[in-house]
């Protein structure tokens, strides 16, 4: 019963994201931060492609973090399975532990050479959107995946509640993206807690030192606890994109899927 519950929720999933890009879109239209600095359809079609290719590679493996959660809990065993608790509580902790395995699993992404080969292609972009949600090298996607199953083990996380963690995260990962004006005084006070536009934008910069913070998605949170934050009010962007030569075949959707394999230029 809670697995056929948890697997209608994931069937959502297309339409979160669809929906989170429609109302994100429509957000850049009235509410745009920046001027788009790489014009014409080439872009958001790369991006958009990589995001269905992932999609397509996703529903050909045979495993899920949702069907991770009722063989764990099927086998048992869990050293710190979580009390019995409604849904809405059990969901709110699935997404405070997802959250953090994500942070951890981003961070490592930057800091492992064969990670960031994959990972790079994201920070590839030479601008940023909504669009720029959905594009991710399809493999990065396993990379999440492994980070989170062992949170999923260790706390023995209720199925449904992965899933409202997953639907939620697969929607702040399009709007954090979002090329809209996050510099009022509401939004500045949401940083505190959230990856905001603003505070994600740091994080596309092409300067290392600012790449190299702002990694959670969602929660900011993580950052400041482990000394990654850089505040968005006080450290302007001045180029988006790697800065290198990667920049070139930023928006050929091939080049982006071998990149990884190839030698660096």
């Amino acid at each position: 019963m809670e697995r056929a519950f948890a697997d209608e929720l994931m069937a959502w999933a297309p339409w979160a994201m669809a929906a989170t890009f429609v109302i994100a879109a429509l957000a850049e239209g009235l509410f745009a931060a920046r001027a788009e600095t790489a014009p014409g359809l080439r872009r958001p079609a790369t991006n958009l492609l990589l995001g269905i290719l992932a999609l397509l590679l996703a529903a050909l493996v045979p495993t899920s973090l949702v069907g991770f959660a009722v063989w764990s809990a099927a086998k048992g065993g869990a050293p710190f399975p979580l009390p019995p608790m409604p849904l809405v509580l059990a969901a709110l902790a699935a997404l405070l532990l997802r959250s953090f395995a994500a942070y951890w699993a981003h961070r490592a992404s930057h800091r492992i050479g064969w990670l960031w080969r994959l990972h790079r292609v994201h920070h590839a972009d030479t601008a940023i959107d909504a669009t720029t949600g959905f594009r991710h090298h399809p493999a990065e996607q396993f990379v999440s995946l492994l980070f989170a199953l062992p949170a999923i083990w260790l706390f023995a996380l209720p199925p449904a509640a992965v899933a409202i963690a997953e639907l939620v995260l697969i929607a702040a990962g399009i709007a954090e993206h979002a090329n809209i004006r996050a510099d009022g005084r509401g939004w500045r006070a949401a940083t505190w807690l959230f990856a905001t536009p603003a505070v994600h934008l740091v994080h596309h910069s092409s300067r290392q030192a600012q790449t190299d913070s702002n990694y959670g998605s969602l929660f900011s949170v993580w950052d400041r606890l482990f000394g990654t934050w850089r505040d968005p009010a006080t450290e302007p962007v001045e180029r988006i994109g790697l800065g290198d030569a990667h920049d070139r075949d930023a928006d050929r959707w091939h080049r982006q899927l071998l990149s990884p394999f190839m030698r660096d230029p």
